[in-house]
């Protein structure tokens, strides 16, 4: 059976469908204009976990990245897809940006268009087109993806194929996780550590949400994060306004209410985390 991906279900999350139309959800992760290189851009922790990362942009020249771990002799499975739709649809594939992965080792492989096959996907009634699949074995460590225009357009690459598992990416830092420590500790040089900045110290306030309530910029709370929902707006099948009833406020009761009978709504919010709110 061949494996599809099905783009776009529910805010720019993509399905995985098997022979039998059953759909599994992608995590969405939207890269922002600041993650330019691999070093600034977010870290899916376990690449084999399934993710849709969606890069936008607006003139040639213009770069997004990200990165993804792996472990010794995982799967690698990438997807390169658009929706079939203007202006998109309408560029010549010379005219699409252009994906490089570049291994652990160094090596780089740069995705090829080998295909335009169409997919159909129900839940939003939103028509995709694959033109590049990569599959290989992966070494231990980060690959990088690196993606650049060549003309306005707006992609979606998938990686990863292990649905039902929320996946943990990491933004604001070069470094990947530590292995766990020795059991034998080393002497701390100091006895009075450095503080480490994190989100928490700066504070996720209820007062920074409220003052994030316009199209421009929407913040909500759900379940106690604070998410930043503003690039989930023109994107939302239901319409611009279902994202923007939650804009500056607490929106757990209303975003459950939306999301009766998803066995994981949480998995929607994952790639637009802020923090957690503080207290």
């Amino acid at each position: 059976m061949r494996k599809s991906i099905a783009g776009a279900l529910a805010f720019l999350i993509i399905g995985s469908t098997i022979g039998s139309g059953v759909a599994n959800a992608h995590q969405p992760l939207v890269l922002s204009d600041s993650e330019t290189t691999a070093s600034k851009g977010p870290l899916i922790v376990d690449g084999t976990l399934s993710f849709a990362v969606r890069a936008a942009f607006t003139k040639a020249g213009q770069k997004k990245a990200f990165r993804a771990q792996f472990k010794e002799g995982e799967e690698l499975a990438v997807q390169y897809l658009i929706v079939d739709k203007k202006p998109e649809s309408a560029l010549r594939n010379k005219s699409l940006p252009t994906l490089v992965i570049t291994s652990p080792s160094g090596s780089k492989v740069t995705m090829k268009f080998t295909e335009r096959t169409k997919f159909f996907e129900p839940y939003g009634g939103v028509n995709y087109l694959y033109l590049g699949r990569y599959n290989s074995k992966a070494q231990g460590g980060i690959y990088s993806f690196e993606i650049t225009s060549k003309s306005r357009a707006a992609i979606t690459i998938a990686v990863g194929e292990k649905e039902g598992v929320v996946g943990e990416v990491i933004r604001g830092t070069n470094e990947a996780p530590k292995p766990v420590a020795s059991s034998t500790p080393k002497p701390v040089a100091s006895s009075t550590p450095s503080p480490k900045p994190t989100a928490e110290q700066s504070g996720y306030t209820m007062e920074k949400v409220r003052a994030n309530n316009s199209e421009a910029s929407c913040w909500s709370v759900i379940d106690g994060n604070v998410y930043d929902l503003t690039k989930w707006i023109g994107s939302h099948p239901g319409g611009r306004g279902n994202i923007l009833s939650l804009c500056g406020k607490n929106g757990t009761t209303e975003f459950a209410s939306k999301h009766r009978g998803d066995p994981n709504p949480q998995a929607r919010l994952k790639g637009f985390l802020l923090g957690p709110l503080a207290s």
